[in-house]
């Protein structure tokens, strides 16, 4: 590369300040230069050309103005020799027939002299042509007194005087036409000389035109080639490095516009450089806010589930207590409102985790038709409260889509709930699906509220953006909508919204399908098993020991087992208290806590599997922290079951129950908890 590069720019160079003249020259004046060499050698040739020719023209005009001067005189000089032989052959025998030369002469004398005349007034020779013509006049005048003396019958003796003195002018005549055509003679004859080498110099020039016009195109377009059109190619193969990212080929530096793109472009690699360099900070800058963020979020959901776990937990026990009529309306008012904050945090957390990619989702075949009941199952309650009439014609046998089955039931959840919340009194909600052939299946969900505008119908996928329902009674957060979309877009899906204002509003869910399979009918450890009365035994004496930091939580665990008198709880406040109390007592179940510290809850559950004394032992956790992959974590090292902070009390009487009995409990999270 380099070496073609060295001879391009030798093809240019020359002297060294002949190409760095060259170089510095605008384009436009490279340009003119180009195309002014081969013009320049064109004019020149032409206008050298053009000089020869009009040089040609004028010897040759002088060389035709001498010899019509001498054709004239000889003309002339024919005439008087013609005109005295045939008189002298009429002196001689008497015969008119010899006079008709004579006779010819006498009618052509006056054209001939005149043309005599015009030659040498051209020729500028006017004074020996008069001495010409008098001698003409002369020797006609002779021949006319000689043939009056023949005619007359004169003797041949009477008539020698008269032809002497006849040959006498005409020899004086053949020596004045001879010095009167002598000099235009050689004037003719240098003429034709001139023309001649005129006439050859002419063809060599054009010739030597030829080449030069062709050394200059050459010369033109090396000096185009070399000086242009090598620098823009080579400037577009750095704008095509410059585009890939690669180094830029150096290029002569010049002051022309090429050399300003080149410095352009040397330019430009470098503020691309420096931006790549700030591209590359910001990268790692956000991708430790985005690994803060996570932090941040798993921090929060741990530090707002634990007080709310303390809420629920001691509302929940208080709900079991004999409370007056008035009182036991407060706490289940207490018990929803904190069950719907409870909502809202987890909303929020996972539209966080979404938009910074920390979401995950376990994708698998989902049958639609459990999914859908378990959905209508529900919001039933919410649906009899306004007199609402749900229905749901069943989809084909086996219909499967591609999805997370807990995900794609918060998302049916969250679109029945405001089909009922936004619905007319004693109006009705329908859920549809449609699969056409293998295409994706679409769920329907379908109310005749009042509809929605045209032009807010994306509006409502904006986070926080309730259209004005925030003056109303309705209770919600403008959150629920943008998350259905974002799950559904998580699995590859889409949720979109129509509406007729007045009539109703449809929002569908498209999903891709997978194979379909014969599902069984949902089993009902979705449904809330009812908790032991006090007093109630729940099978044999069940030993469990609860590891856990906060007294909140230990409070609301003993305060609930306290129902159960077949349970003996024992609590401890530390992983290592625990796994000692584990080791020792060999408890049925241990209860742990995820953030504790000193120790935190994977290390305790590793060390408890560790141990053959203890491995054996079952271990369920209890903790605020939601995070998928955490859970996923947790219950592959190990861990029974995963419950999460703020408890249902009822989940966990259904875990003690299960163990109790010596089953194993339920692989899925209560409704609304969180699974990987």
């Amino acid at each position: 590369m380099r070496t073609r590069e060295t001879g391009s720019q030798q093809q240019l160079a020359g002297p060294g300040w002949l190409r760095r003249w060259w170089l510095d020259r605008p384009v436009r004046v490279k340009g003119m230069i180009v195309v002014a060499i081969p013009l320049t050698a064109l004019v020149a040739v032409t206008s050298a050309s053009l000089a020869l020719q009009h040089n040609e023209r004028l010897v040759r005009r002088t060389a035709l103005t001498a010899l019509a001067l001498n054709t004239s005189a000889q003309l002339v000089l024919a005439d008087a020799v013609n005109a005295e032989s045939g008189m002298r052959g009429y002196a001689a025998t008497g015969d008119p027939l010899f006079l008709q030369p004579y006779n010819l002469t006498l009618a052509n004398i006056a054209d001939s002299r005149a043309a005599l005349r015009a030659a040498a007034i051209a020729e500028g020779d006017s004074r020996a042509e008069r001495t010409v013509a008098a001698t003409m006049t002369r020797e006609m005048s002779e021949l006319a007194a000689l043939k009056s003396a023949i005619s007359a019958g004169g003797s041949v003796s009477s008539l020698v005087p008269l032809l002497e003195e006849g040959k006498a002018t005409m020899d004086r005549l053949r020596g004045q036409v001879a010095g009167l055509v002598q000099g235009p003679a050689a004037v003719s004859a240098a003429g034709h000389v001139n023309i001649t080498r005129m006439e050859s110099a002419i063809d060599v020039l054009s010739i030597a035109g030829l080449a030069v016009g062709l050394l200059a195109g050459m010369t033109g377009v090396v000096l185009f080639a070399s000086g242009i059109s090598y620098r823009v190619t080579r400037a577009a193969a750095n704008a095509n490095r410059l585009g890939q990212g690669q180094p830029l080929v150096p290029v002569p530096a010049a002051r022309d516009e090429l050399g300003q793109l080149a410095r352009s472009l040397v330019h430009t690699k470098q503020l691309l450089d420096s931006r790549a360099a700030e591209l590359v900070g910001a990268r790692d800058e956000a991708v430790r806010a985005s690994q803060a963020k996570n932090t941040f979020l798993s921090s929060t959901s741990h530090e707002l589930r634990t007080p709310m776990n303390a809420i629920l937990g001691f509302t929940q026990l208080l709900q079991m207590s004999n409370l007056s009529g008035e009182d036991q309306d407060s706490v289940t008012r207490i018990l929803a409102a904190g069950r719907h904050l409870l909502e809202l945090i987890n909303e929020l957390i996972d539209i966080a985790r979404i938009e910074s990619g920390g979401f995950s989702l376990s994708v698998e075949p989902v049958a639609v038709q459990p999914v859908i009941e378990e959905s209508c199952q529900l919001i039933a309650p919410l649906a009899a409260g306004r007199s609402i009439a749900v229905s749901q014609p069943l989809p084909q046998s086996g219909l499967t889509v591609s999805a997370d089955r807990q995900r794609l039931r918060q998302i049916l959840v969250n679109l029945l709930s405001n089909a009922i919340k936004y619905n007319r009194l004693g109006g009705t909600v329908a859920v549809t699906c449609q699969a056409p052939g293998l295409g994706p299946a679409e769920v329907a969900v379908t109310d005749t509220g009042p509809g929605i505008a045209a032009e807010d119908l994306e509006r409502i996928f904006e986070p926080f953006e309730r259209l004005g329902a925030d003056q109303t009674a309705v209770e919600g957060t403008g959150i629920g909508l943008p998350l259905a979309r974002a799950l559904a877009e998580a699995m590859h899906g889409h949720l979109t919204a129509a509406s007729v204002p007045g009539e109703g509003t449809t929002f569908t869910i498209t999903l891709p399908r997978a194979q379909d399979i014969v599902q069984a009918p949902a089993d009902d450890k979705l449904v809330p098993l009812r908790p032991a009365a006090p007093g109630e035994p729940a099978g044999t004496s069940l030993r469990v020991l609860q590891i856990e930091d906060n007294p909140a939580n230990i409070e609301v665990v003993s305060r609930y087992v306290k129902t159960r008198p077949s349970i003996r709880l024992q609590s401890v406040t530390s992983g290592m208290a625990g796994l000692e109390a584990a080791a020792r007592e060999a408890p049925d179940l241990i209860l742990l806590d995820m953030h504790m510290p000193g120790m935190q809850g994977d290390e305790v559950l590793s060390r408890l599997k560790g141990n053959p004394a203890t491995a054996g032992i079952p271990v369920a956790v209890l903790s605020a922290e939601a995070a998928p992959a955490v859970i996923h974590r947790m219950r592959a090292s190990g861990a029974l079951a995963y419950l999460t902070k703020p408890l249902e009390l009822t989940e966990l009487g259904r875990l003690l129950d299960t163990v109790a009995a010596g089953h194993d409990p339920p692989a899925e999270p209560a409704p609304g908890a969180e699974q990987p």
